[in-house]
């Protein structure tokens, strides 16, 4: 749930190749990279506290490719994440930094005929808070599968969520994508990706997308509303510029506005919600994957 991205930039690799053969070293087996987004602020009129509430976040990675044979393979992955949120009126919580690491494991296989599919399992826990992971840890899974139904065509199916920090949720995944032609795709996939794709050659590709983000996240002890629990959710649609070199260099930029959304602070417990809806604002990023 943290973050969907890197999975999709992970399976775009082997989904471009996987009708070649290669070793190991062909893969650059060793991925190093980062992403960081910001946001302008939003407003917030859902409460009497009113006032407006900015969003950041950036992360650095590490991962490996491990074939297990020459349609499967593992992806450990460890990174460290710091996000910035700041309700400038918020009566709960005034701590703004939030950082965590997450570690996960990745099985993509393309074994089964006319499948692909990707289990996906990770574990965030707060970087100042390693000793509490009942309170400050958070697991979450992803089992997602897609059938060509027709050389133009495939359906996606499956499921994702998460456990931790007072609450859990299950989402389907379900979904279809469209290419008519070698250079433009349609997809979209519940509650990951919805994009329109136009690819001129191997190395740029031009997207129109729909970006949800979601954080889940618990205060320290020493706020007015100690270990508070909040949950951050909205939605952008932007302009995406992506450039590679198959196997070896990923760059993507993008901007767009964000519609807004919705903030909820619960106590510790879970209980006593501040519930409120966010306004829009602009927002643009940078990904940047390197492969050794």
């Amino acid at each position: 749930m943290k973050r969907i991205l890197p999975l999709l930039l992970a399976a775009t690799l082997l989904c471009a190749e996987e009708e070649k053969s290669f070793s190991i070293w062909d893969y650059h087996p060793i991925h190093l990279g980062g992403n960081a987004i910001g946001m302008g602020q939003a407003n917030i009129s859902e409460t009497s506290y009113g006032g407006q509430l900015q969003y950041a976040k950036s992360n650095a990675f590490v991962y490996a490719l491990i074939p297990v044979t020459m349609t499967s393979y593992f992806f450990p992955r460890v990174e460290y994440n710091i996000f910035y949120l700041n309700w400038d009126k918020n009566p709960k919580f005034n701590q703004h930094t939030f950082q965590y690491t997450q570690f996960a494991l990745t099985f993509y296989s393309t074994g089964l005929e006319n499948w692909k599919w990707v289990a996906r399992g990770e574990y965030n826990i707060d970087i100042d808070h390693f000793t509490s992971p009942s309170k400050y840890g958070l697991i979450s899974a992803l089992l997602w599968g897609s059938h060509q139904i027709h050389r133009k065509w495939h359906y996606h199916i499956g499921g994702l969520g998460y456990t931790g920090m007072e609450g859990s949720q299950i989402y389907p995944v379900i979904g279809a994508d469209f290419s008519p032609n070698a250079h433009w795709t349609f997809l979209a996939i519940f509650p990951m990706d919805y994009n329109v794709q136009y690819k001129p050659n191997d190395q740029w590709r031009l997207s129109l997308k729909i970006r949800p983000l979601k954080e889940r996240f618990r205060t320290g002890k020493d706020q007015p509303q100690p270990r508070s629990v909040f949950s951050y959710s909205s939605t952008g649609i932007e302009f995406n510029v992506h450039y590679q070199i198959p196997l070896r260099l990923e760059l993507e930029f993008y901007g767009g506005y964000n519609f807004g959304g919705s903030f909820y602070i619960k106590d510790s417990t879970g209980n006593n919600a501040l519930y409120t809806d966010l306004g829009g604002s602009p927002y643009g990023g940078i990904t940047l994957d390197w492969g050794i």
